[in-house]
């Protein structure tokens, strides 16, 4: 299906099924922000990275909409909650004169639900804990599926510090089992 989104680019990934806090600086992208909602429920989410050369974005994106937001006494800045319904395939960028960015996009298959299996549940156990230790987490999840290894395996990639690329390039896969395999590989190191 083919979509035409407004863009916010931000340094970490929201995928679908998850629930994130977004800062939203004053400035372009509070405007981009503020026109994203004025022109409809829904916008991306665009992941980048900053290199040697300047900003790098990334061609996969995340529709999402807005659950809750709260203005930072400290700088200004705007802190939305926002929840991840699709990943999309950004084909084209449009870019007007303010810096607002508009794109052109395919849907990506949703990964299928996949049952966990007894070898797997150590990826259920550990976000058990992490969620025990940082109950901000832990709240913005209602619906917890830690049967599902696909949704586990979502939420593990929104959290980890993975570099951009390798994570963009797990997301692309038509279901979890790479990035289990990857998960299971991280985990599994000394560290």
């Amino acid at each position: 299906m083919k979509h035409t989104i407004p863009l916010i680019f931000q340094k970490r990934h929201i995928l679908p099924g998850g629930r994130i806090p977004i800062r939203v600086a004053p400035g372009p992208q509070m405007d981009a922000f503020k026109t994203a909602l004025k022109q409809g429920d829904s916008f991306g989410v665009c992941m980048f990275d900053t290199d040697d050369t300047g900003h790098h974005f990334f061609g996969v994106c995340t529709r999402v909409t807005v659950e809750d937001f709260d203005t930072s006494m400290k700088d200004g800045a705007l802190i939305a909650t926002v929840a991840g319904h699709e990943a999309l395939q950004i084909e084209s960028l449009d870019e007007d004169d303010n810096g607002f960015f508009t794109a052109h996009c395919d849907s990506i298959p949703q990964w299928p639900d996949t049952a966990v299996r007894h070898d797997q549940e150590v990826l259920a156990d550990k976000l058990k804990i992490m969620f025990t230790k940082h109950p901000e987490l832990d709240n913005l999840h209602e619906d917890k599926q830690y049967h599902n290894l696909s949704w586990l395996c979502q939420r593990w990639l929104e959290l980890l510090p993975v570099p951009a690329s390798e994570k963009q390039a797990l997301i692309q896969a038509p279901n979890c089992q790479n990035t289990y395999d990857y998960l299971m590989s991280i985990m599994q190191k000394p560290h």
